[in-house]
């Protein structure tokens, strides 16, 4: 099920499809390891994100959250 990683429970997790933003957002995305391909975790979805990616913890605003769409998996 696609969805926006702003949309995503905390305790849920992924694979990065898609990177809607611009230039400035994919490129900052890109830096944290967010990129088309990657697992990530939503470890706390309170306010901002803290997500993990290749076992790094990051804090993503919600407004670039919004530009990243993941593939999220059903568990159990």
């Amino acid at each position: 099920m696609m969805m926006t990683l702003a949309q995503m429970k905390e305790g849920s997790k992924g694979v990065v499809r898609e990177i809607l933003g611009g230039r400035g957002a994919y490129t900052k995305l890109q830096e944290m390891g967010i990129a088309k391909g990657k697992e990530i975790r939503v470890l706390r979805s309170a306010g901002a994100l803290l997500v993990a990616v290749n076992g790094t913890k990051f804090v993503v605003g919600r407004g670039l959250a919004m530009k990243v769409l993941v593939d999220v998996r059903k568990e159990g």
